[in-house]
């Protein structure tokens, strides 16, 4: 597998390279690039397997790049300094991510999913673009008709179904995705959403906790969800403890 990196930092092209060489016997790194030209001239030259881009680069970001070509015939591994929740929604998308300073172990696992994922790169493109231009305040949703994005802060509560999630907003729109909760509850567990049994997980901000009882979740825009006194007891009490 011939791989090129793209880092406008020396030293961590430098250190990506030697992990890469020394961890990960089947890649040939066949050059490193500093800026978005260069790198786009080199892909087109190279013509590579893979390539490790750094997002944020001193003249613009890896999107530039990809931009730039005609064809993302090539798998992706993206390089972030971003923090633990941007790395989760980031990841979230489908996509490899690494997370400076990077681990090797990750590295390896890294290389070795791209083997099992048969990710369409296109799609993947359009998440990652819409959550940074977003800065994380929308997620992308794959449903049974395309990709959409929706605002974290609008959703009121994901239901799991049988195949894929529900997302219930303040609009009242209810959003079909393919994921299954597991997915989402590994990205929003952080983000003041709370899980509700098993197949739940609710926007803690949006509940009305002076009108929740007897079974029956309130939300502050007047939307109500029915849910087991157990659980509701549950849930009111870890959100007094979150307070």
């Amino acid at each position: 597998m011939r791989a090129i990196i793209v880092d406008d930092e020396l030293k961590s092209r430098e250190v990506l390279r030697t992990l890469v060489e020394t961890f990960c016997d089947d890649i040939e790194v066949v050059c490193t690039c500093e800026d978005i030209d260069d790198s786009i001239a080199a892909i087109k030259r190279e013509k590579p397997d893979l390539v490790f881009l750094d997002i944020h680069l001193k003249n613009g970001d890896s999107f530039q790049i990809l931009k730039g070509l005609d064809d993302l015939n090539f798998d992706i591994i993206f390089v972030t300094a971003y923090d633990e929740y941007s790395v989760k929604a980031l990841k979230f998308t489908g996509i490899t991510c690494l997370f400076k300073p990077i681990d090797v172990d990750e590295l390896v696992q890294a290389i070795s999913s791209l083997r099992e994922k048969h990710l369409d790169m296109h799609t993947a493109y359009e998440m990652v673009d819409g959550l940074l231009r977003s800065k994380f305040s929308k997620v992308p949703i794959i449903t049974p008709t395309g990709l959409t994005f929706v605002g974290v802060e609008n959703i009121l509560y994901l239901r799991s179904l049988d195949k894929g999630v529900e997302l219930h907003t303040t609009d009242g729109h209810v959003t079909r995705s393919i994921k299954d909760l597991s997915k989402f509850r590994e990205v929003f567990i952080t983000k003041d959403f709370i899980p509700v049994g098993e197949g739940l997980l609710v926007n803690s901000n949006w509940i009305d906790r002076s009108k929740s009882d007897r079974g029956v979740m309130v939300f502050r825009n007047g939307a109500t969800l029915e849910v087991q006194k157990e659980l509701l007891y549950n849930t009111l009490k870890a959100m007094i403890g979150k307070a």
